[in-house]
């Protein structure tokens, strides 16, 4: 079969699959995925049955750091030893052969956590989905790295974390000043503001610290597989914010929409997370929540679309209703 245009693949990229890629095997479907907001993603198919992920990189508009192909596949490879990722088929780091950076990995089976959250498991069921999460996280954060910072080049050794990497107000005023100015009232803007000057400090309590962070850990890219009787983590998918800081960072990440999970789930993650080795200090639930305001923050400001902003705003009127400070004003 010929997999034309239509597919979305153009010449060259088809010539490196079939020729380089996955030679010998013939291709009978490439369909788009969806998820990402930020690069293309397409399942491949073969008429042997096997599944790829052809995932494309293109520019990114967002103030997030957002990690090249080299990154991410070296990134891939050094988790792989301790954190169940996908298998790395074969990378065009710098569009070399199709013209645009790219990455293929075999498809991983299992479902988004977030699916298996909201069939309604027992109790039991999201105790122990919880906990495999948790104890998946923690080998996550056991992975060293040189130095905080965000990473530039295939080799991991982190750069020179800048004073902006503390100053969460500041960043919080790059993301209103830059984003979207219909996204937030006047009103919620400040209490953005407010929220940030009272909270930022804490930052500085993790700045020193040089974990694997993967920065988007959350419900849509964990994977879950049950196979005899038991929940586990099939996969953890997208690594293209990862840096080396905080495992807190992915902790309020986890937890940002904490009160839409069943209470089982949060217990059992924080659990996991523990009895896997984990450090959590003894007000790691505000530090996270903290830490998560950078991505929360972006998010507000550029919302992706309106489901996303949405429950990002209410997420942001739950920080403030716990955090002491001045009333919001709702009308401006």
């Amino acid at each position: 079969m010929t997999i034309g245009d239509h597919a979305g693949l153009d010449t060259a990229t088809r010539a490196w699959l079939m020729e380089r890629v996955l030679p010998g095997l013939s291709l009978s479907a490439v369909s788009p995925l969806p998820g990402g907001f930020t690069n293309d993603m397409r399942l491949v198919t073969t008429r042997q049955g096997e599944r790829y992920v052809l995932r494309r990189y293109r520019s990114s508009g967002t103030r997030m750091h957002r990690n090249t192909c080299a990154v991410e596949t070296a990134v891939l490879e050094r988790a792989a030893p301790t954190v169940p990722v996908v298998d790395v088929v074969a990378s065009d780091p710098y569009g070399n052969a199709t013209g645009r950076p790219t990455l293929v990995y075999r498809f991983a089976d299992g479902i988004p956590l977030g699916q298996a959250l909201a069939e309604e498991p027992t109790v039991a069921e999201a105790a122990e989905l919880g906990g495999a999460v948790g104890g998946v996280l923690a080998r996550i954060a056991a992975v060293r790295l040189p130095r905080p910072g965000p990473f530039h080049d295939a080799d991991l050794v982190p750069a020179e974390a800048g004073d902006e990497a503390v100053d969460l107000p500041g960043f919080v005023e790059r993301c209103l000043a830059t984003g979207d100015g219909k996204a937030l009232t006047p009103g919620e803007a400040d209490a953005l503001r407010g929220l940030a000057a009272r909270t930022g400090h804490r930052v500085a309590d993790v700045s020193g610290h040089s974990r694997l962070v993967h920065c988007d850990f959350n419900p849509k890219n964990v994977l879950v597989l049950r196979e005899r009787g038991r929940w586990d983590v099939a996969a953890v998918l997208d690594w293209e914010q990862a840096f080396s800081g905080s495992p807190l960072y992915d902790i309020g990440n986890m937890l940002r929409f904490a009160h839409l999970y069943p209470p089982s789930f949060v217990d059992g993650f924080v659990s996991g997370y523990w009895d896997a080795g984990g450090l959590l200090p003894s007000d790691w639930r505000e530090l996270s929540r903290t830490l998560d305001l950078f991505t929360l923050a972006d998010i507000l400001t550029a919302p992706p679309d309106a489901d996303c902003f949405a429950g990002a705003r209410t997420v942001l009127l739950r920080h403030l209703s716990d955090e002491p400070g001045p009333a919001m004003d709702r009308t401006g």
